[in-house]
């Protein structure tokens, strides 16, 4: 199933294949609208607008869970995320893109336009998570932990590059045992599944980003030559130390409608919209997506045959 076929890869990187797919099908100033959870002992970021509220229609999923102990799973599950030595930019907060955007087109139905690109640099950027319970089998939950950036370079010379970038994991865990079910990792337009269920108890999910697209994948990649970077698991992601990883746990932020970057409901430039306009309901989603060998081709990476439904998996 893990087929890389590198070279036949790369040559159709450089001619077919393109970084820019997006990553998945998808009150007043100051105003606090959660209080802080505490959870582990870390604190974890209320919810609170800094931008004039919208309300562009953003609906809850009804599996949510918002709970204190559901801040708990998220903080416990948290994945440590591997960047490579030379990522060009790191993820930032949605305050951050707002800032970076030109307030006209930041309108219910509009489409985001960046004005200012600057690459953050710090490795001190908030993730964004989402906790809900399959609505047929409370046992199983899914973590949803989400990235945004100001912008994706390309990947070669005028390929692959767009403004706003939304990426992912998602985990799935048994309540009854606290422990990880699956993996799934998230990455241009597809998605593939890692088995979790043999893996020692606490064991830390780690998740390693592309250099330029910034895809999630569960491995690295020191591969470098021209056109692979293009290609779907071609994208350089060689971490040197601890000095290239981010403790997500430390700095979690609960996505909310109540939060106005959240409720938005237009496009993040071209790339779609925010995670709570895309479809969650991770039980009902095959465990990979794609298997064209030269284009999106999740499936070839995935633990489970294509077709396997993940709220199916015990």
């Amino acid at each position: 199933m893990k087929n890389t076929m590198l070279a036949m890869l790369a040559l159709a990187g450089v001619m077919l294949f393109s970084c820019s797919a997006p990553s998945i099908n998808e009150i007043e100033e100051t105003d606090e609208i959660m209080p802080d959870t505490t959870a582990n002992g870390l604190r974890l970021a209320a919810t609170v607008n800094t931008n004039a509220f919208l309300s562009c229609g953003c609906t809850e999923s009804t599996a949510k869970i918002t709970t204190t102990e559901s801040a708990t799973w998220a903080t416990t599950f948290a994945p440590l995320v591997k960047f490579d030595r030379a990522a060009p930019d790191y993820p930032t907060s949605v305050e951050d893109i707002w800032a970076s955007t030109n307030p006209g087109s930041i309108v219910c139905n509009g489409q985001l336009q960046l004005t200012n690109s600057t690459a953050p640099t710090s490795l001190n950027f908030p993730t964004y998570y989402d906790v809900q319970q399959h609505p047929t089998d409370a046992d199983k939950v899914f973590i949803d932990y989400w990235f945004t950036y100001k912008k994706q370079e390309p990947c070669s010379a005028g390929q692959g590059g767009h403004d706003y970038d939304w990426e992912h994991i998602v985990i799935q865990f048994k309540k009854s045992t606290q422990r990880i079910v699956t993996v799934t990792y998230y990455q241009h337009g597809g998605w593939y599944t890692i088995d979790w269920r043999n893996k020692a108890a606490g064991t830390r999910v780690v998740a390693f980003v592309g250099k330029y697209a910034h895809g999630m994948y569960n491995n690295s990649n020191t591969i470098s030559f021209i056109g692979y970077a293009c290609t779907y698991f071609g994208d350089y992601r060689n971490p040197a130390d601890a000095t290239d990883e981010a403790s997500t746990w430390n700095n979690l932020v609960r996505m909310t409608c109540d939060k106005t970057e959240f409720n938005f409901n237009g496009g993040w430039g071209t790339t779609g919209k925010g995670p709570l306009h895309r479809d969650r309901q991770y039980w009902n989603f095959a465990a990979c997506n794609g298997s064209d060998t030269f284009g999106t081709n999740g499936c070839s990476g995935s633990d489970f045959a294509v077709g396997t439904i993940i709220g199916t998996i015990n």
